[in-house]
């Protein structure tokens, strides 16, 4: 088995990246203290809605992976990632339906299951470690998510 290639440092900078809205958002609804200029803003909400947003961002990846290999995907393989890749965005639009503790706690569940997803579905067509960095994203933002939830 060769190994897996090495995702562009780009790459990893931007996923890192992508967490400083989690984590800021989660210490400051952990401590719930106001921040200055947004007092009496839902951060809970803004939170929510950023994880609604990155699921979006999850699932559009197995779109853009299927127009990348659909020539090297059988009709069902395609079909699978084409649906699935809908899903998160659905399943985190309902979500923020629901209180917002409760939001949040479906957030994580979302965005670990999301990952289960990819590793059946996505990461076995990759020769990239894609699937290391998401494991790290989905560790720190699932706990992020959880411990806002018991804020």
């Amino acid at each position: 088995m060769q190994p897996k290639r090495a995702l562009p440092k780009v790459m990893w900078w931007l996923g890192y990246g992508g967490l400083v809205p989690f984590f800021v958002l989660s210490v400051v609804l952990l401590l719930g203290s106001d921040v200055p200029l947004l007092e009496g803003v839902r951060l809970d909400w803004w939170l929510a809605a950023y994880a609604a947003i990155i699921l979006s961002f999850l699932g559009a990846v197995h779109w853009g992976a299927a127009l990348g290999m659909q020539d090297a995907l059988s009709e069902r393989e395609l079909g699978k990632l084409l649906l699935y890749s809908v899903v998160p965005s659905v399943l985190a639009w309902f979500a923020l339906l629901l209180p917002a503790n409760i939001t949040l706690l479906v957030m994580a569940s979302l965005v670990i299951g999301a990952y289960v997803v990819d590793r059946l579905l996505l990461f076995p067509k990759l020769d990239s470690n894609y699937a290391n960095l998401r494991l790290h994203l989905t560790v720190v933002v699932s706990l992020l998510l959880i411990a806002a939830a018991t804020a």
